[in-house]
């Protein structure tokens, strides 16, 4: 059944790659810059900004470098999957261990999961590897993500389609602590610089994919020279500060996607973008028939940066701390946002607000719960001395406002080495 299964989420992913459609320019997906999944962030509610550690400082808070902890992961390996509650419910695991013809059972598998995608954005499959290692002020971090896109207009099958996209990063962070007053009140200010690079594909018809599987064609031919793909560089840059108070409290604010314009070339033909990355890269190129120059389109997206506020807590010494070390996080999301649009009520607040707590227990067990949007979120996570699992249970909203559309995610984490000492 595992083999099945992994079948039908890698043919889902070639799938998204094979149809052309919409201009890229017209559909930048999504309007941020790379950031990688934290489980630990996400059943915490998404609040993290004062108490992120380890992998997750560079790109939560690098500010949180200033507390000089070690931590090495090789790796770190994250999976995250959209609606799995939908996906047990339906007959799409049944699909997917039928008997018969590779090709039939995973038509069957494609459209049992197309009933499942509803009206606008949406996501189904996310996948980060990264390495990092930090250690006194220093972070350092290379980090690469999968995504799959979902978009429909009324949820209909007919209306589904899918977007393929590829985040690369490598991110260098800095961070100093200054000492107002000792055992009293510090600063911490900290950067992280990234390259960031980015490719994704048109929006693909869920109608052409599944004819693609009933013809007798060379998928991966059409893949190459009769599809879209848009691909291109950015160097954002994220900065924090932290005011450290006694008792473990911590105030900060993160001012992310500085500077981020991405630089992107809009290929007509996919293999003509493949050309240009392996000449990047100092390979011979593979489709020699396709002219690079004539089929692709220069054109920039720039990321729109925010300012985003958190207040925590975090015994730092006493029984508490040794035996249960609690950990409180609320953070506001994009401030300057929300003063632009207006406050009118105590919604537009909440809806911006993110909460969660985490427990630790006897330093092998974490229990955490937050809140977003009044979205509950559950996690778990083991601490086996080099090997660390969490996982994650929380609910994403898709929809123009609150409540229009919230989807399920389970987020898996394993990662190997010693993550915030």
């Amino acid at each position: 059944m595992k083999k099945q299964l992994v079948t039908v989420l890698m043919v889902l992913l070639i799938a998204t790659m094979t149809v052309s459609a919409e201009i890229h320019p017209d559909f930048f997906y999504p309007d941020t810059s790379f950031r990688p999944i934290s489980a630990r962030a996400e059943a915490m509610g998404g609040a993290g900004l004062a108490t992120a550690i380890g992998n997750d400082a560079f790109f939560i808070n690098p500010a949180n470098l200033g507390e000089r902890r070690f931590s090495l992961n090789l790796p770190t390996v994250t999976l995250s999957v959209f609606n799995p509650k939908g996906i047990i419910d339906s007959t799409l695991l049944d699909d997917v261990q039928a008997p018969g013809d590779w090709a039939d059972v995973t038509i069957d598998a494609i459209n049992t999961y197309l009933n499942l995608v509803e009206a606008g954005k949406g996501e189904v499959l996310t996948t980060d590897i990264a390495a990092s290692y930090t250690i006194g002020n220093l972070g350092f971090g290379l980090h690469a993500q999968q995504q799959l896109h979902t978009t429909s207009t009324d949820g209909a099958p007919t209306s589904d389609t899918f977007i393929a996209e590829i985040n690369l990063a490598a991110s260098l962070g800095l961070g100093f602590r200054i000492d107002l007053a000792p055992d009293m009140f510090s600063l911490d200010l900290g950067a992280t610089a990234r390259i960031a690079y980015k490719a994704y594909t048109s929006q693909v018809s869920s109608q052409q994919v599944i004819s693609m599987f009933e013809a007798d064609s060379d998928p991966f031919n059409d893949l190459m020279t009769n599809e879209q793909l848009a691909a291109g560089w950015a160097f954002p840059i994220d900065a924090g500060v932290n005011l450290n108070l006694p008792l473990g409290f911590r105030i900060s604010a993160v001012a992310r996607n500085l500077a981020c314009e991405y630089a992107m070339q809009d290929y007509s033909e996919l293999g003509a973008g493949l050309n240009n990355i392996l000449r990047f890269v100092g390979f011979e190129p593979v489709y020699e028939d396709l002219d690079t120059e004539a089929t692709r389109t220069s054109f920039t997206h720039v990321v729109p940066w925010t300012l985003d506020l958190g207040l925590g807590w975090t015994p730092r010494s006493g029984a508490l701390a040794r035996r249960f070390k609690p950990s409180i996080a609320v953070d506001l999301v994009d401030f300057l946002g929300l003063i632009e649009s207006g406050v009118t009520t105590v919604e537009d607040v909440a809806n911006r607000v993110q909460a969660g707590v985490e427990i630790q227990l006897l330093s092998m067990v974490d229990v955490r719960a937050g809140v977003s949007k009044n979205y509950r979120s559950f996690g778990i996570g083991i601490d086996l001395i080099l090997v660390h699992v969490d996982a994650s249970y929380y609910w994403k909203d898709f929809g123009g406002t609150s409540g229009e559309k919230p989807v399920d995610a389970l987020t898996v984490r394993v990662n190997l080495g010693i993550d915030g000492m």
